[in-house]
């Protein structure tokens, strides 16, 4: 594991005591996604002839994020495989393509994830659909997981 210092250098970051980092397994496979809903991307390996290995993300930084679920409209494929999402905040863009797979035999999480930092606030969302279709949404606060269907906007997922 590295830790990004300034975006052009990299440091190793050593594994805690008794986390996933200081386990050595053989793995062909990784699935990336945020497995308990708080903005925090987590890691699962599949390892070769082993259960398979949870590498969950602890950091509490402080950090803000959005997650979006985006579904499709009736024109493109309900599963919105091939939309673009364009999120500013705090005068950075970012974008994030909707794929399907990842790694050998792993799948990852379908939802896209934004790490906007410091920010306050989601100031601009475009998603470019799969159909040709571009939608600007308003996202009322942040640090959350939206369900955005194609067409109506922006609905925050409730879980339990």
């Amino acid at each position: 594991m590295f830790h990004n210092l300034d975006g052009k250098h990299f440091q190793v970051a050593p594994a805690a005591t008794n986390s996933g980092l200081g386990i050595v397994v053989c793995a062909r496979g990784a699935a990336f996604g945020d497995l308990f809903n708080d903005g925090k991307v987590d890691v699962v390996l599949n390892t070769v002839d082993g259960p398979p290995v949870l590498l969950r993300n602890v950091v509490n930084n402080g950090n803000n994020w959005v997650d979006l679920q985006l579904i499709g409209g009736p024109k493109g494929p309900r599963d919105a495989i091939g939309a673009k999402a364009f999120l500013t905040a705090n005068g950075l863009t970012q974008r994030n393509d909707l794929i399907s797979g990842g790694s050998y035999i792993s799948n990852h999480d379908m939802r896209l994830h934004f790490g906007i930092g410091k920010a306050k606030q989601v100031d601009k969302l475009e998603i470019r659909w799969p159909d040709g279709n571009r939608e600007n949404v308003v996202l009322p606060g942040i640090n959350r997981v939206y369900r955005i269907v194609e067409g109506t906007g922006a609905v925050e997922e409730q879980f339990k």
